[in-house]
This record gives C-alpha cells, sequence and structure tokens, in this order.
C-alpha cells in the first residue's frame, strides 16, 4: 500500500463523506512526511478514498480538501474559476455594477483565496499553504480568464500569520494601479486598493447597503464605522434628509471626501457615548472585534456596550442596522447579546429584518463555518 497518503481514524471520514472541506488534525491515523501545502490524497481506514487535499503540518485544520476526485490539481482550480465567474455574471449588469467578489473562499471550493475585482483591477488575499504554492497558476488563469490591468496581491491576515505565511503586499501583475474608481448599483465609489482596508471596499454589504436605501427617505441617519461612505453614499441617493458619518480613519475619512461625502473624523465609541444621536436611522457596522477565539469574551463586552449605549440614546420609533463580522462571534450570540443591551437600555425593541446575503458571497452548505457576517434590523420603540 502506498505511504504517501493521509488515513483518517475509523469513523472520521463521515464529515468527508458530507462534504466538508476541512480535515482536523485529531481526525488523521496516519501521514507521509511533507512540506506545508503538499496535495495528498485521503482514505478511510479500510483504504477507500475519499478526496485530495492540501496539508499543513501544524494547527487543528490539518488539511483542506481541493476536490472530492483525483482531478489534477491546475485542472481543479481553473474549473473553480470559470464556475465562479460564470455565476457572477449571472448576478450583475456590468454597466450599473462591476465590484464584485469573484472566489470566496470554500463558498467556491477553493479554501484560503478570495479575489476581488475592482473594474480592471483584481486583488487577491491568500492565507493557506495550498493557495500560496499554487499563486502563480492562479495569477496565470485570472489573467486568461479576465485581462485585467492589474493584480494586486493583499495577503496581510491574521489567518495568513497563523498559518506561518509572511504578510505579502504589492502587485503582482500588470500596472501599479493604487485606487480605482468603480460603479456600485450605479453609485460611483473611489476604492483605495493600497491603502484601504480588507482587498479595499466592504463587498460583502452590498446588499444592506442596499436596504439603506431604499428605507432611507426623508430620515436622519448616522453611518458609524463609515469607512469610505459606503452606506452613507446609499441612503443619500435613496432621498435622506441628512446623513452623518463618523470613523477615525485618516484613509476613511480622505477617500469618504473623495466620494463626495464629507465624515467626522472621531473614535465612533466617543461619538455614541457624548452625541445625543436624534437620527431616525443608524448603522452600527464595525471591524470584527474577536479576530480570535481568546477575544470572545473581550468582544462581546464590546458590542454589548456599544449597542446598549446607542439603543439607550435613540429617538422613539427609530431603526438601528446592527453587525457583527467577527467569525466567532455566531448569529445567535450575536442576537443574545442585543437582547442583554436592549434589556439594560430598558428599550423596548423588535427585531423586523436579517443580514441579506449578497450572491457574490456564496456559503458551501457544507461548510455553515463560513457564514462569518450578520446584521439585525431593529425597530426601537
Amino acid at each position: 500500500m502506498s505511504q504517501s497518503r493521509v488515513v483518517l481514524k475509523p469513523g472520521k471520514e463521515k464529515s468527508l463523506q458530507r462534504r466538508h472541506p476541512w480535515v482536523f488534525s485529531g481526525a488523521i491515523q496516519s501521514a507521509p512526511k511533507f512540506i506545508n501545502g503538499d496535495l495528498l490524497p485521503i482514505y478511510d481506514s479500510i483504504g477507500t478514498f475519499l478526496a485530495q487535499g492540501f496539508f499543513h503540518n501544524t494547527g487543528s485544520i490539518a488539511g483542506r480538501i481541493l476536490s472530492f476526485d483525483r482531478t489534477p490539481a491546475q485542472a481543479v482550480i481553473l474549473d473553480k474559476i470559470e464556475k465562479a465567474l460564470a455565476f457572477r455574471k449571472k448576478c450583475f449588469d456590468p454597466k450599473i455594477t462591476n465590484a464584485y467578489r469573484l472566489i470566496n473562499a470554500e463558498g467556491d471550493g477553493l479554501s484560503g483565496l478570495i479575489v476581488d475585482i475592482y473594474d480592471q483591477v483584481a486583488v487577491i488575499q491568500i492565507s493557506t499553504w495550498g493557495m500560496e504554492r499554487f499563486k502563480p497558476y492562479i495569477i496565470e488563469c485570472l489573467v486568461k480568464l479576465l485581462k485585467p490591468l492589474s493584480i494586486y496581491e493583499k495577503s496581510t491576515s491574521s489567518s495568513r500569520v497563523q498559518e506561518g505565511l509572511e504578510l505579502q503586499s504589492g502587485v503582482v501583475y500588470g500596472e501599479n494601479i493604487p485606487e480605482v474608481r468603480i460603479l456600485e448599483n450605479g453609485i460611483p465609489f473611489y476604492v483605495p486598493v493600497a491603502e484601504g482596508q480588507k482587498t479595499g471596499f466592504f463587498l460583502d454589504q452590498r446588499s444592506m447597503r442596499e436596504w439603506v436605501g431604499a428605507h432611507a427617505q426623508d430620515k436622519r441617519v448616522l453611518n458609524c464605522f463609515s469607512y469610505t461612505g459606503g452606506f452613507s453614499l446609499y441612503a443619500i441617493q435613496g432621498g435622506a434628509a441628512h446623513v452623518d458619518s463618523v470613523d477615525v480613519s485618516p484613509v476613511a475619512a480622505a477617500y469618504s471626501a473623495k466620494n463626495g461625502h464629507p465624515i467626522v473624523q472621531a473614535d465612533v465609541f466617543d461619538f455614541i457615548k457624548t452625541s445625543p444621536l436624534n437620527y431616525d436611522l443608524i448603522i452600527l457596522d464595525p471591524p470584527a472585534f474577536a479576530k480570535k477565539r481568546a477575544d470572545v469574551i473581550q468582544a462581546c463586552q464590546g458590542y454589548k456596550e456599544m449597542n446598549r449605549t446607542v439603543l439607550g440614546k435613540m429617538p422613539p420609533s427609530s431603526i438601528l442596522v446592527t453587525a457583527s463580522c467577527s467569525y466567532f462571534i455566531d448569529g445567535a450570540l450575536f442576537q443574545n447579546l442585543l437582547f442583554q443591551a436592549a434589556c439594560e437600555a430598558k428599550r423596548n425593541v423588535r427585531i423586523i429584518g436579517r443580514h441579506i446575503q449578497a450572491p457574490d458571497h456564496p456559503i458551501s452548505m457544507d461548510h455553515p463555518e463560513g457564514d462569518y457576517l450578520k446584521s439585525l434590523i431593529l425597530y426601537v420603540e
């Protein structure tokens, strides 16, 4: 029997039979010596082939599935990128929206790979050894399929550090284009590719921005953690009576102004504590408070305190759109924190809506862990 295979312990094959894309270290009975990022076949304890995946020597997630058959890796990667692109073309009219997520990691079957498209610029994020080993080929595929002017790598996530990879940032193909003007539902935005957060723009909140735009008519709106003004510009487009935006970042302030909406450059926590918050619609869309499991307790306190302060000051018959992108805070916990915040604020609060998932950010039903972003729309009496 070949030793160049990973063999699982009896009973541990069930998760792969359900097509979950991860192999945990505790599930492995035996494995050959390998270099981080090696692609290895996976078998159950009686010798039945299950899948092939990229393996890593440390950490609880030892393997990440590439495919559940023996198709060569390059063919699998190209096929998945082609299918992802074909799906996105069905989702958007390029005349009004030319920025979207092309590859959403496990949501598109490529664990550790994010590809965001901003008009003729592609931004990639790689966070696993398997994708790192195939980076030149991934770039080749993107050039072939998209013919971009530029591909910018922004592999600077904490998960990349945990994987043992060096941080990488810079142009990997074509021209140096540090910022790009995009359209989202006909609204123009300047995106800071090089200086901005994540890949430059929070594409994952597109559908929630649409909701805000559709409900902003004649309302006084406050957008907290406003970044470059995404929710704000939708509210203005939707006929808001007044829009205030707050963010501490000088990059956010500069680009929001460039997008036509100057912001209050201040710490959001200080702002909500010292301002009366006489608004009809408030958006709380902060960065992740819990970037690792050890942060959860402190993050819960932060989410509850922030929402309690805002709920306590909002006028009757107002609406709060509040979100969390912390992977370690699931939807049930987040809702419970908001329940506690409402109780402590002594306000009667009702849920009138939940997060709307943008179609270019698919979540595989085989990988529910990919459902990191959650939002609640609350009516405050």
